[in-house]
């Protein structure tokens, strides 16, 4: 094949959603501009593949020490040794001009293969909290663009490489985000989005039906219930709904929730990192109820992005208790004012533009490190 001069971008991203959908919408920015990109992610990956048309994927060996039983974190430098060496391998060959690394414990072999190859790194925490492979990259001179400002755990002497880009998403979100919000009529159907998560959540299944129950019948029948259920419950959180009489539709995964989302007055959800900005972005009310048991709690930091501005009301997975939820619906649906403000508040905290923050952003990484070009096979 004919040598050419060429720019790459390689990008490194764990293969959960998260993760991975801020790298594609980058990916789409970066070839729009003529770069070559790849994703270097993990097999979880496999399940984006209709969303990958035209770019590459590369698969890489990648472990955590910090989950999973004994013998996996035994063997995990041994498999982080060796996903380093084929990435090292790997750069020789594509000669990469940046490697920039979206969280997740698959990233970090990309990044330090290319840390110990001197070229150019960066990393892209859509969280408030940096992760813990984030943390580890930073250490080793990373540049770092970030979703929020006050990211926690990025030392005071590393602020001065942070730059605040935003949550990169995805082009069907960005679409959805230009239906404005309608708040709800007095007494008009009330449309309720709910999900929670990729796998769903089992909380939101046991404590809704329950919520609602304890709402009067002219309130239950203003409900038009949209919900993610895990398919093991379909069928008995159907039959509680049923009960009550309440319109609804469940599914256990939704292949078009940013139009879902649009449609709804009120959203109750996790609180995962493009999650909060896509509520932002689309200036949606919504319920948060953050992951409960994570080391870092990370979904908790995200909630507050939005319920310390009044954009989202917080409420703590041990305490969303049927009760509770009950008096906060009955608040919002008998206050369609209040629902408008908390959607033209979330409006305020979205940033739209993120992917081109971060487009800049990269470029500035191989502009600065003085990488233009690589020169190579493609």
């Amino acid at each position: 094949m004919t040598a050419m001069v060429t720019k790459r971008i390689f990008l490194a991203a764990g293969g959960t959603g998260g993760h991975f959908f801020p790298a594609l919408s980058l990916a789409r920015s970066l070839q729009a501009d003529g770069f070559d990109v790849v994703i270097m992610t993990d097999a979880r990956a496999h399940k984006y593949a209709g969303q990958l048309d035209g770019l590459e994927i590369k698969l890489t060996n990648s472990a955590t020490v910090f989950a999973g039983g004994y013998g996996q974190r035994i063997l995990a430098p041994f498999r982080i040794g060796l996903g380093v060496l084929q990435a090292m391998l790997f750069y020789l060959r594509r000669k990469p001009s940046a490697v920039i690394g979206f969280g997740g414990y698959p990233s970090f072999v990309p990044l330090l293969a290319a840390r110990l190859m001197l070229i150019p790194i960066a990393i892209h925490e859509q969280n408030a909290v940096l992760g813990r492979a984030n943390r580890a990259l930073i250490r080793l001179g990373a540049k770092i663009a970030a979703s929020y400002v006050g990211t926690r755990f990025i030392p005071a002497r590393n602020r001065k490489r942070l730059t605040v880009t935003g949550n990169p998403l995805r082009s069907e979100v960005l679409k959805a985000a230009a239906r404005s919000y309608q708040p709800p009529s007095p007494a008009g159907v009330f449309d309720l989005l709910v999900f929670g998560g990729s796998q769903g959540a089992s909380i939101l299944s046991d404590v809704l039906p329950a919520a609602l129950a304890k709402l009067p019948k002219d309130k239950q029948r203003r409900i038009r219930l949209v919900q993610q259920c895990r398919r093991v419950e379909l069928r008995e959180t159907l039959q509680k709904y049923h009960a009550l009489g309440v319109e609804v539709e469940l599914r256990d995964f939704f292949l078009d929730l940013p139009a879902r989302m649009t449609k709804a007055h009120l959203i109750i959800c996790r609180s995962g990192a493009s999650t909060i900005s896509e509520l932002a972005v689309m200036g949606r009310p919504s319920i948060l109820v953050p992951l409960p048991g994570a080391l870092d709690q990370d979904q908790m930091a995200n909630a507050v992005q939005l319920s310390n501005h009044k954009a989202a009301y917080l409420i703590e997975q041990r305490l969303f208790t049927p009760e509770k939820l009950a008096n906060v619906l009955t608040e919002l649906m008998d206050d369609p004012k209040l629902l408008e403000d908390m959607s033209a508040r979330a409006k305020s905290r979205g940033l739209p533009e993120a992917t081109g923050n971060l487009n800049s952003f990269a470029r500035n990484l191989v502009k600065h490190a003085g990488v233009g070009s690589q020169r190579g096979d493609v």
